[in-house]
């Protein structure tokens, strides 16, 4: 059955400007790339709700102009989310196409501003005609009852948190990433689409390159899409793992100005290194938004999934990622979680905790206070101990941009629950699902765990400053870029586990919630210090 999804807009007084923009722009790509078959509509909401695209089968791109031309680029008003909620379910009715399995993109700035609770009122209507609805919560205001919205009916929630003009490419990042999870059609779901690279990646000098791993279970209808705002200042040249030469200059790569990105796309990819160059043609920082995706050769190719898990009373947030190979686990990797906190900061979390299903976990304790905490991983694999099947796998990397878990306070729980706690929720199956108010997606009712001897679950986090947090980020991403210089060495397995256990004491302190001081990050630092002058030395004589 085709995808029937309704876009339900906030286009009230707070989304003017970079908001609305590259909200704006993110729903113009979107509806570019959908396929043929599938229905789409739109409304938009202030303090009232109204369709401006009733829901249309799309046939070709005249129907694509139309939808185009009814996507919003101003805004003004109030809010009122629950009218854009009922009159979406209005126009899923008016089309007359079956709601099972339907969905509602809803974006969002702002509370609610109606005195009832709209989620009580719209749900039971959601639920009947059994529509499911994905959020994206623009910024730190945006209604704190959104999730509630969405677990309700089997959705999920995506945040942004910074969203000044500074940042239209991190928006649109998770802005499209949102918009993905809606367009799963039934010919798509048949053939994954694998995500090597989806990054904002920095320009400074005026020229940014990177060299991307396709390997041979990937590599068919290869797309590569540099975005940026001023997509004009933008050159970039791209070298094939053939050799073969693409550039904006020679014309093999498209420069559409309408949807601010350059594009190459390849049927047909050998396996090796694909060399990436971007190019500025201005002074000053560039940040442009990179994504190279592939669809598989075969049957089995790596894939990597994220799943969040909204803290408990007896356990943290949970970050958990499955990388496999079919149905088999890759075992070894490096995968490392990206978080957006609220207020725009981020932290990586390494996923150290494995389970024989191929399962990456984490707790997350670095709480920056009550909001929103955006998720992305990034798998790469760890030289020769990366192995699937007992047997070293060449070189790969895998990111996916994912959705949000909400801390509700400003202190939360950090006493780690026991050791078979995640092995108990994956035999259970509850794993993947996000507890909102002690409820389980499926909206039963969820007791709290029986308290262990010798633990205390009101432990409760200190936080710390924003300088202490500002330096512990910044030696994690000095620790991550050292780990993987060490696991990329061509020594011997025991020189390359010898640098490995010198850090071996600061992921230990990465990974801890107590109190630290300039002193000992220093401390720290030294090692890493130490460590990446050895990994130079090294590179040096061989």
């Amino acid at each position: 059955m085709s995808e029937r999804t309704v876009f339900v807009l906030d286009v009230s007084g707070s989304m003017a400007g970079a908001k609305c923009g590259t909200l704006h722009l993110e729903t113009v790509r979107f509806i570019n790339r959908i396929n043929d078959g599938n229905y789409v509509g739109i409304v938009l909401f202030t303090e009232r709700a109204w369709s401006v695209h009733e829901v249309t089968m799309v046939t070709g791109q005249a129907v694509k102009k139309s939808l185009v031309q009814a996507v919003p680029v101003s805004a003004g008003g109030g809010t009122d989310i629950g009218a854009g909620i009922m009159e979406a379910l209005a126009a899923f009715s008016r089309a007359r196409v079956d709601t099972k399995g339907a969905k509602i993109f809803l974006a969002t700035d702002g509370e609610d501003g109606r005195d009832h609770d709209y989620v009580d009122y719209v749900l039971p209507h959601l639920k009947n005609a059994q529509v499911k609805v994905y959020c994206l919560a623009i910024g730190v205001s945006a209604d704190h009852r959104l999730e509630r919205l969405a677990m309700g009916i089997g959705g999920q929630v995506f945040n942004l948190s910074r969203v000044d003009a500074e940042s239209r490419e991190m928006m649109a990042r998770v802005m499209e990433a949102a918009m993905k999870e809606v367009i799963t059609s039934k010919e798509m779901a048949e053939v994954v689409t694998h995500t090597v690279v989806n990054e904002i990646v920095v320009i400074n000098g005026n020229t940014y390159e990177t060299r991307v791993p396709i390997e041979a279970d990937i590599g068919r209808n290869t797309q590569i899409h540099v975005r940026y705002e001023a997509i004009n200042d933008l050159e970039v040249e791209i070298t094939g793992p053939s050799g073969v030469v693409y550039s904006t200059t020679g014309g093999e790569i498209m420069k559409r100005l309408d949807l601010k990105e350059c594009v190459l796309f390849m049927d047909s990819t050998q396996s090796g290194l694909c060399a990436i160059k971007v190019m500025a043609q201005t002074l000053g920082t560039v940040r442009a938004h990179l994504i190279v995706e592939s669809n598989p050769t075969g049957a089995h190719a790596i894939g990597l999934q994220v799943f969040l898990r909204a803290s408990e009373v007896n356990c943290p947030p949970i970050v958990s990622c499955k990388l496999c190979k079919g149905n088999d686990p890759i075992v070894g990797a490096i995968v490392t979680a990206t978080v957006d906190r609220p207020g725009g900061t981020q932290t990586d979390l390494s996923l150290g905790l494995y389970h024989k299903e191929g399962y990456y976990y984490a707790y997350f304790t670095d709480y920056s206070g009550a909001g929103r905490y955006n998720v992305s991983a990034l798998a790469v694999n760890d030289g020769n101990n990366t192995t699937y099947k007992g047997a070293p796998i060449g070189q790969f990397r895998r990111q996916r941009v994912a959705n949000s878990f909400q801390v509700m306070a400003d202190s939360m729980t950090t006493q780690l629950p026991d050791c078979d706690h995640f092995s108990q929720l994956l035999f259970s199956k509850q794993f993947g699902s996000m507890r909102i108010n002690n409820t389980t997606q499926s909206g039963a009712p969820v007791g709290p765990a029986p308290k262990r001897s010798g633990s205390s679950l009101d432990s409760k986090v200190v936080l710390l400053s924003p300088e202490m947090r500002s330096l512990k980020s910044r030696l994690a991403s000095s620790y991550y870029r050292t780990k993987l210089a060490v696991n990329g060495l061509q020594v011997s397995a025991s020189d390359k586990s010898g640098l490995n256990n010198r850090l071996s004491t600061i992921e230990r302190f990465l990974t801890s919630v107590r109190e630290t001081s300039i002193e000992e990050i220093d401390g720290y630092q030294h090692t890493l210090d130490d460590a990446n002058n050895e990994v130079m030395a090294r590179r040096l004589t061989n």
